[in-house]
């Protein structure tokens, strides 16, 4: 077994244009920002609007679908998507607050919020 695994690793290394057909591709995007930057629906199903931006900025506002999948957390806790509606509009105002968005980049579905005040 060993032998099977060091010969394949130097057929990887001694061809090198091999390895150079690899691709990375982002299957997540995770978007730090303000939670000022956020617009939530009123359910599960709806979109959201944010910008991707830490303070004001003048980038453009991008839409993700939010799904019955979508997990949310407040200060690394999970919640339940009312709780966290509760929790956002406190954390919405506030100066120091902090979100985390992660979206699945070919779906274009929020995989997670989290936020933090």
């Amino acid at each position: 077994m060993k032998i099977r695994l060091i010969a394949a690793a130097l057929a990887v290394f001694a061809a090198p244009g091999a390895v150079a057909d690899f691709e990375i591709v982002t299957q997540v995007r995770a978007v730090e920002m303000s939670p000022s930057n956020m617009i939530l629906p009123a359910s599960t199903s709806g979109m959201m609007t944010y910008k991707p931006c830490a303070d004001e900025c003048d980038a453009k506002y991008e839409r993700a679908q939010l799904s019955p999948e979508t997990k949310f957390s407040v200060q690394g806790k999970a919640v339940k998507f009312e709780d966290f509606q509760e929790e956002f509009a406190l954390a919405r105002n506030d100066k120091d607050g902090y979100a985390l968005l992660s979206v699945d980049t070919t779906t274009k579905v929020v995989t997670s919020i989290d936020i933090a005040r």
